[in-house]
């Protein structure tokens, strides 16, 4: 212990000696942990720390999985009965709802619209939740007509009723009715994420139609596994087809995901290669610190071989060195927590929205530095103190003692076998950077591509605002007609307004699919001829011009499409295409959701016109088959369902800003309904731009990473070169005496620069074509081999290095022949 505590206080000396040193050391130790710590912590809170329920992993979702790995997370009722039959693997199963509810919250302070979710009853004891405050819901509460109850959020509990504890029992009107508060949830709950409340779901067990609105989970039976339990929902699945045909598709089986995987989304694989990004970068920064090691063991040479003549044991020499790497690697480390703590609020902010990793609510995760990502810190410092100190040590240790004591103290250097291990340290170097730079221009070109994507709508000067409206007073479709049209009137009046229009879903926004059937071509097959889906989108007629959709033959939606008239519908060229190739469409019959009597069609409906396509999910999708037609000519049975899961969207095309524009629309609408909250307001065209933030958010990172390992290999390549051309002065200095010219040495120091950049190109390369694969599913509209990101990342690369070999070529060139013959 005596020796390890005299090898620390004597790596303290020499480290606050060599200032310059350490301040480089711990500048770049600090950037590339700090960056580990950052993504680490992100990775930590969405993928690996434990959701806060008891056992959380056994908690699954039950998804439709097909072959080809397709997948679908919404169920029918009579699938979630059937996960609740004998042979299920589960012990406990819930079912909720996909979108939150909007409930009108009237009394205990101002009206408000919250969102909430209907749950099926064993929801609390499937999450094994107990409520802080009264109890959950009980079974004869989640039947067809049963009393309406509600359990509060700890947060609503507090923010609107003062967390009087006397709330349990109290009446409260929601959506017009009277409720009853049973229970309030613990704080650490609120899933799913963002809801204020809970409400029975009231099914009814009986309905066996195949309309999947309901996602499903369920808490594994004790002593069952998760491979267990894919087995047992295999069963399932082909009792389901026997008995069901309808509820699975063909080749489709009900298959288990952990809930923490199906929560993470799309957002998992995006997070590993980042964590596997910024896990390059340290290993950049190693290798940097490695040389630099490496020349400094060189110019205390002679200090470690009168060490070793005085006695010293190679292994003592060893742990020397690297005492000194691991004290720098720590102070680099705790400097690096610093920085990510200070870093991470604005890497949250560059999250897309829809990433759980933005909640910090039980229903998502938690992000944040705490003991496992501090202990993360720790093992990836020591380790990059053991990594780049090791190499230096082992060289030092293997000192020729006699040798170096002949050759003097001005001579004494590591030999030509160093000089060779630096220039492999740049080979690799740039090998890893070139990789990062790669994968950085696949993505900044992907990004760029999808921005030059033409929506199929304008979005310019489009002001949105969204309306939850209760189903008590607008769930039939005379009532919710009249409002919309009532406020479009006034809305439309109001100066600087060019249109007005409602939609029940915005473009890349989540909406509602329906199937249906074609008039005189179904044949009572589903998946045959005469069958198909499409996005359902209720709109007004002014919803066309306010987004400026335009109209490819026939008409649009008339404000004489009204209940009670002929049904109609509008399709967009891409329905016209799959469904009636070769034919013309209008004229033609369908039948909306034909194979749900509580949601279909009664008349089938006219197709009026076709509209030119709309990327509806996303830039980077093609436009899928979409179906418009009048809020008032759906059936009774969507239009209760989508009043009460789906905001109205009141799109405004207007001049002016958007906070006056919003303030008047507001007024208009408070004009027909007094107690009508807005949700929210937005701009359309930052609607758009928010439907890339998963694009953004992978590409600006990825192109810090790129960024931060161009910065470290530039300062490994200069600092390399620099060293070895101080090695050399001697022999520049001959050179030059025997009529070597500037030229010729700065063409010999700009060679064996170029090599080393050279071959660590080539090697980088070869690297980012086998990561391919990794990346192909981030990039879009461009191919993951794109000929112009893989010549301009090395292009970049040489740029940079030849700048960094010039500086040293330069200072080699200048060389005075009388000094340098004098240097030994």
């Amino acid at each position: 212990m005596s020796a390890l505590i005299e090898d620390v206080r004597f790596s303290l000396r020499l480290l606050l000696k060599n200032r310059g040193f350490t301040l480089v050391c711990l500048l770049t130790l600090a950037l590339a942990i700090g960056a580990n710590t950052a993504i680490f912590s992100v990775v930590n809170g969405v993928l690996l720390r434990p959701l806060p329920y008891p056992e959380p992993d056994r908690l699954m979702q039950v998804v439709r999985a097909t072959k080809d790995h397709g997948r679908s997370a919404t169920h029918s009722i009579a699938a979630y009965v059937w996960m609740s039959a004998e042979g299920s693997p589960f012990s406990g199963v819930t079912a909720y709802e996909v979108l939150p509810s909007g409930f009108s919250v009237v009394g205990d302070g101002m009206p408000e619209r919250l969102p909430g979710m209907r749950v099926a009853g064993g929801f609390f004891e499937t999450f094994g939740v107990r409520p802080a405050l009264g109890r959950g819901f009980l079974p004869e509460e989640d039947v067809v007509g049963g009393p309406r109850v509600v359990v509060l959020s700890e947060s609503l509990w507090q923010r609107r009723f003062g967390g009087a504890p006397d709330v349990v029992g109290r009446s409260i009107v929601l959506n017009d009715e009277p409720y009853t508060v049973v229970g309030v949830a613990p704080a650490s709950f609120a899933y799913p994420r963002g809801v204020n409340l809970w409400t029975p779901l009231q099914l009814d067990l009986t309905n066996r139609t195949n309309a999947n609105f309901l996602y499903v989970t369920g808490r594994l039976r004790p002593g069952i596994t998760t491979s267990g339990a894919v087995t047992a929902l295999e069963t399932l699945s082909g009792r389901v087809r026997a008995d069901n045909p309808g509820l699975l598709d063909v080749g489709q089986e009900y298959v288990p995901v952990e809930l923490r995987t199906f929560l993470a989304g799309s957002m998992r694989l995006a997070l590993w290669v980042l964590l596997g990004a910024v896990g390059l970068v340290l290993l950049i920064a190693c290798v940097n610190l490695a040389n630099l090691q490496l020349a400094r063991a060189a110019a205390r040479n002679r200090e470690l071989v009168v060490r070793a003549a005085l006695g010293a044991a190679p292994g003592r020499l060893v742990r020397q060195m690297l005492t000194e790497s691991l004290l720098l690697s720590v102070a680099g480390g705790g400097l690096g927590v610093l920085l990510a703590e200070a870093v991470l609020p604005a890497l949250l902010a560059l999250a897309p929205d829809s990433a759980v990793l933005l909640s910090g609510d039980g229903g998502g995760a938690q992000v944040g530095i705490d003991g496992t990502v501090l202990g993360f810190t720790l093992a990836a410092s020591l380790l990059t103190g053991l990594l780049f100190g090791l190499l230096p040590a082992w060289q030092a240790s293997r000192t020729d003692l006699q040798m170096a004591l002949r050759e003097g103290a001005q001579r004494t250097t590591t030999g030509p076998g160093g000089g060779r291990t630096r220039t492999f340290l740049v080979v690799g170097q740039v090998a890893l950077a070139v990789m990062l730079l790669v994968g950085a221009a696949l993505l900044i070109r992907g990004f760029s591509a999808l921005q030059s994507v033409q929506p199929g709508f304008d979005p310019q000067g489009v002001h949105v605002l969204r309306l939850s409206l209760p189903e008590g007073r607008y769930g039939t479709l005379q009532a919710l007609e009249r409002f919309e049209t009532q406020v479009e009137e006034r809305v439309r009046a109001l100066p600087g307004v060019e249109v007005a229009g409602f939609t029940t879903s915005l473009p890349m926004d989540s909406g509602p699919s329906m199937s249906f059937s074609i008039e005189g071509k179904y044949t009572g097959d589903d998946n045959g001829p005469g069958s198909g889906w499409g996005q359902y989108r209720p709109v007004t007629p002014g919803y066309f011009g306010a987004m400026r959709i335009g109209l490819v033959r026939g008409r649009l939606l008339a404000e004489t499409d009204v209940a009670g008239s002929e049904p109609v519908v509008v399709i967009n060229e891409t329905a016209a295409r799959r469904f009636w190739q070769g034919e013309d469409p209008l004229g033609q019959r369908i039948r909306v959701a034909h194979t749900v009597p509580s949601l279909r069609d009664e008349v089938p409906r006219v197709v009026v016109g076709v509209v030119r396509d709309v990327r509806e999910d996303g830039l980077n999708d093609e436009s899928p088959p979409v179906m418009y037609l009048a809020p008032g000519q759906m059936s009774q049975g969507i239009a209760s369902m989508i009043v009460r899961m789906i905001p109205q969207n009141l799109l405004v095309r207007a001049r002016g800003g958007h906070a006056d524009v919003v303030a008047a629309v507001q007024r208009e609408v408070w004009a027909v309904d007094a107690q009508q909250p807005v949700m929210e307001t937005l701009k359309l065209e930052d609607h758009v731009a928010r439907s890339l933030g998963s694009e953004r958010f992978n590409m600006v990172l990825l192109g810090m990473m790129a960024a931060l390992a161009l910065v470290l290999a530039a300062v490994g390549i200069y600092g390399v070169l620099s060293y070895l051309v101080s090695q050399r002065t001697r022999e520049m200095g001959v050179r030059l005496a025997l009529g070597a010219t500037r030229g010729e040495v700065v063409k010999l120091v700009l060679r064996q620069g170029l090599g080393a950049v050279a071959g660590g190109v080539v090697l980088g390369c070869a690297g980012a074509l086998a990561l391919t694969r990794v990346v192909s599913g981030f990039v879009h509209g461009v191919s993951a081999l794109d000929p112009l990101s893989f010549i301009a990342a090395p292009l970049v690369l040489l740029g940079v290095g030849l700048v960094a070999i010039w500086v040293p070529a330069l200072r080699a060139s200048r060389v005075d022949p009388i000094i340098a013959l004098k240097y030994d």
